[in-house]
């Protein structure tokens, strides 16, 4: 059997909606989240906090703050697509909050980054039709960290 350990960033911001950030991979023409996978005798908080800092390009010491605990840790079995035996998955999701400002315009700048609604990522596609990482949409649903009505601004939905 497969094993994948993956550590997985909620990078969040309220301003009038709960909203997330995700970057566009042109390569696989979708949405990630920060995510990585854990290395060996690497915590899942510190497997968060080397993946933000090189993924957005800021400080680690002075950027953001990772929470001390996961916000959820899952473990399940699945079969991906193309494969022919079952993975046995591990996920941890760590709150992240940028608070420089100077990491926040650098973010704003890049065309790159993307805010997403609680919407989008559990229905997997943004308003704009672009896909969000597969296995992002299937790792919050199966830990439900995520849920649609966080971004309702009125309790649209």
């Amino acid at each position: 059997m497969n094993k994948m350990e993956l550590g997985v960033a909620l990078i969040r911001r309220i301003e009038q909606r709960v909203q997330w950030l995700g970057k566009y991979n042109e390569t696989r023409r979708q949405v990630d989240f920060v995510t990585a996978l854990r290395l060996e005798k690497e915590s899942w908080r510190e497997t968060i906090m080397r993946e933000v800092a090189w993924q957005l390009e800021v400080d680690r010491r002075r950027d953001f703050v990772v929470s001390n605990m996961a916000q959820m840790n899952i473990n399940f079995e699945t079969r991906f697509l193309h494969q022919a035996e079952s993975t046995q998955v591990a996920a941890a999701f760590y709150n992240v909050e940028l608070y420089r400002k100077a990491a926040l315009d650098r973010i704003a700048a890049n065309e790159d980054f993307i805010w997403l609604t609680s919407n989008e990522i559990c229905d997997g596609v943004t308003e704009d039709g672009l896909r969000i990482d597969p296995l992002l949409v299937l790792l919050n649903k199966e830990a439900q960290v995520i849920q649609y009505w966080e971004s309702d601004v009125a309790g649209d939905r």
